[in-house]
C-alpha cells in the first residue's frame, strides 16, 4: 500500500471503488446486451482503449465490463459540470475541452498531461476517437487525441499499447 501514499485522492477512490463499479457496469452491459467478447486485454501495463463509440451512455459500462481492470475515461469538459461531475472525478475521468463545446482548447494541454502520467503509472485509459457518441451505423472520422497521446507515450519511453475496440449493437433500438 507504500505505493498508493502519494497519490490523488480520486486515484485512491478510483481503485477502492473500481470492484463495485466493475460489476455494476457488467450489470448494465447485460441487461442491455449479449456481450460477445473477442480477445483480451491485457491485465497491466500502460494500454489505450480506442473503442468506437455508438452510444453514450452505455458505452463506458461495455469497456468497463469487459476491460478486467480500472479503465481511467477521456470525457467532454462540459460532463464536470453537471450532475455527473463527482462520479467522473471519483473515477478519475480526464477533461477534453472541445471547439464544438465552446470550450477553451488550450486546457487540452493538461488533459495530455494527465494522460502521460497515466500511462507512465501502467494505467488503462480510454478515449473515443471518434469524438463524438452518434447512432450512423458506421465510424466517423476519427480525431487526433489518440494518436497524439500515442506518440507522446512513445516519446517518453513509455510501450503503451493501443487496443481498438469494437463496439457492434446488433439491435440498437431494442
Amino acid at each position: 500500500m507504500e505505493q498508493w501514499q502519494d497519490a490523488p485522492v480520486s486515484i485512491l477512490l478510483m481503485r477502492a471503488l473500481a470492484p463495485a463499479v466493475e460489476h455494476l457496469a457488467r450489470a448494465v452491459a447485460r441487461i442491455f446486451y449479449r456481450l460477445d467478447v473477442v480477445g483480451s486485454v491485457p491485465a497491466h501495463g500502460p494500454l489505450l482503449l480506442l473503442p468506437n463509440h455508438p452510444n453514450a451512455l452505455l458505452d463506458p459500462a461495455l469497456v468497463i465490463a469487459t476491460a478486467g481492470r480500472p479503465v481511467r475515461f477521456l470525457a467532454k469538459s462540459t460532463l464536470f459540470s453537471g450532475p455527473f461531475a463527482p462520479l467522473l472525478q471519483a473515477a478519475g475521468a480526464i477533461p477534453v475541452y472541445r471547439r464544438q463545446d465552446t470550450a477553451d482548447t488550450a486546457k487540452n494541454a493538461e488533459s495530455f498531461a494527465a494522460v502521460d502520467r497515466a500511462l507512465a503509472a501502467g494505467e488503462a485509459v480510454c478515449i473515443f476517437p471518434e469524438g463524438i457518441s452518434h447512432s450512423t451505423g458506421h465510424l466517423e472520422p476519427l480525431r487526433t487525441g489518440a494518436a497524439r497521446m500515442a506518440l507522446s507515450a512513445m516519446a517518453a519511453g513509455v510501450p503503451v499499447t493501443l487496443l481498438p475496440v469494437g463496439v457492434n449493437l446488433e439491435q440498437k433500438t431494442t
